[in-house]
């Protein structure tokens, strides 16, 4: 037992030895070194009581080389090399030694920079160009857009050339890019491109449409290239573009027409600095309707003869307001349309006397002669009537009245000119003129719508004449002189044994056919 006590005496009696540290020292821990190459030494050393043995080296920047590159003694001296820094920015840098960091930070080199030349144009076509770089430092280049590319040459570290392809424009507005040389500078050298375009980049699938003048949608269609960007307005509050405007490449717009309910009218488009004209058309007219044909001084509608002035009744026949007869070019007859209104007897216009729009006025044509019948219609303004079918007879005999109602105190001149009527009667036995229409041919035979020259031509066949129902002498009878031929004059001598009275029945009977109405003269 006594030797045991010894023996742990003994232990706790004995020096204690500790485990051994390590605080490694570096000198400097930190360089400021210009851009040149730099090789600088750094000493590796510990703390009193240290006993670190070895070093570790590490850095992650290429251009620090150090020396040894792994691992050294301690004490020891570290030497690396920074290679020159050929850039115009400053760089940084660690070297690892074990636990401590030692930071490398470089300027960045004195650089300049130019380029010549400084610009280039180019037309709508593909091209290529280069520029030369007057650098003593890193650069690299760069285009601002995708139709320009650098397929080489893109980048360097002296002097060097950059060349560079341009693609075709597509579009119709020029457009400007450029190349930026890279230096790390705050103002780097910048190349600029500038290339044209052209008007025949955008084209139109047509330039002109005619629309109908109800209210719709219409489409253009547009053509130009994959990038290209495109805009369109109307010059009129009518007509608007509702979609498509603005547009990129090929496409289409729609443009909306409103209702035209006037006279056409026409507006343009404007696509970039092309026109696309749009006219649209006025509302159709009003359908032309031909109701009758009637005798022009008593209104029978049972047939029309060749010469007969005849009125026919209907809508949207003629012009709002009357357009009475006007003389032809050689003042040898009247015109055959008075303001866009014709009348056709089979095809053939007739001499025109009157044009308004419930009613119009013309004289039928001497070729209906010898016909059953005739196939009328009335054309305005290029529209045209139904046909109505009439039968055509010889004569038509009918008296002018002076209120115009084919009935009561008839057109009629006394014997010294003027108009017969109840407070101007006519003397038994004096010359009176009776005005009618409907006579039929005449000899000579008269030309549709001439003016009757003097001596005028006379009816073909010669007319019984009564007044209050005796025979009156027949002293001429046919066209009147200086009037449009249709017009019928006939002259009798009022009989002298007719008791005097204010409205003796006029008739006229022509071959087969007697006038009908009441038309009436005053005898005294």
């Amino acid at each position: 037992m006594r030797l045991l006590a010894a023996a742990v005496a003994l232990l706790f009696t004995a020096p204690l030895y500790a485990q051994s540290t390590c605080t490694l020292v570096v000198t400097p821990s930190s360089f400021a070194i210009s851009a040149a190459t730099y090789v600088g030494t750094i000493n590796v050393t510990q703390t009193a009581g240290s006993d670190c043995g070895s070093y570790s080296v590490s850095t992650q920047a290429n251009w620090i080389h150090p020396d040894p590159k792994a691992s050294g003694p301690v004490p020891g001296t570290l030497i690396f090399t920074a290679d020159a820094n050929l850039s115009g920015q400053p760089r940084s840098a660690v070297i690892r030694i074990s636990t401590q960091n030692v930071t490398i930070n470089q300027d960045g080199a004195a650089c300049s920079f130019a380029i010549n030349p400084k610009s280039q144009s180019f037309p709508i076509a593909a091209g290529t160009g280069s520029f030369t770089v007057q650098a003593n430092c890193g650069w690299s280049a760069f285009g601002s857009a995708q139709w320009i590319a650098i397929p080489s040459g893109g980048s360097g570290s002296s002097n060097g050339t950059v060349s560079f392809t341009v693609a075709a424009n597509t579009c119709v507005d020029g457009r400007t890019g450029t190349i930026t040389v890279s230096t790390g500078q705050p103002t780097p050298p910048v190349f600029t491109i500038t290339q044209d375009g052209s008007q025949n980049n955008l084209t139109l699938s047509a330039t002109t449409a005619t629309a109908p003048a109800a209210a719709a949608d219409y489409r253009i269609t547009i053509t130009t290239g994959d990038t290209c960007t495109w805009s369109a307005y109307s010059d009129v509050s009518w007509m608007t573009v509702t979609n498509g405007s603005p547009g990129t490449g090929n496409g289409g717009l729609v443009y909306h027409l409103l209702e035209n309910k006037s006279i056409a009218r026409t507006g343009v488009i404007h696509v970039g600095a092309l026109t696309y004209t749009v006219t649209q058309q006025p509302p159709p007219p009003p359908p032309v309707v031909l109701s009758s044909v009637a005798n022009a001084a008593n209104y029978g509608t049972d047939a029309v003869s060749p010469g007969e002035i005849v009125t026919l009744f209907g809508s949207n026949l003629g012009p709002a307001s009357i357009v009475t007869l006007q003389l032809s070019d050689d003042k040898k007859g009247i015109t055959n349309n008075l303001a866009g209104t014709q009348v056709l007897f089979d095809g053939v216009a007739a001499p025109m006397i009157y044009s308004v729009a419930g009613q119009v006025s013309a004289v039928v044509p001497y070729g209906v002669a010898g016909k059953s019948n005739t196939k009328v219609q009335v054309q305005y303004q290029s529209a045209a009537s139904n046909t109505l079918t009439v039968n055509v007879q010889a004569a038509t005999p009918g008296i002018f009245t002076l209120d115009s109602s084919g009935s009561g105190p008839a057109a009629i001149l006394n014997q010294d000119n003027t108009v017969n009527s109840s407070s101007n009667p006519a003397a038994r036995g004096s010359i009176i003129a009776i005005y009618m229409t409907g006579g039929g041919v005449t000899t000579p035979a008269s030309v549709d719508g001439s003016v009757a020259p003097a001596p005028p031509p006379q009816l073909s066949q010669t007319p019984v004449v009564t007044i209050g129902g005796v025979n009156a002498v027949v002293k001429f009878a046919g066209a009147s002189p200086g009037s449009v031929t249709g017009l019928t004059q006939i002259n009798v001598e009022v009989p002298s044994g007719l008791s005097p009275a204010l409205a003796l029945p006029v008739v006229v009977k022509i071959g087969d056919f007697s006038s009908t109405g009441v038309a009436t003269v005053a005898v005294n």
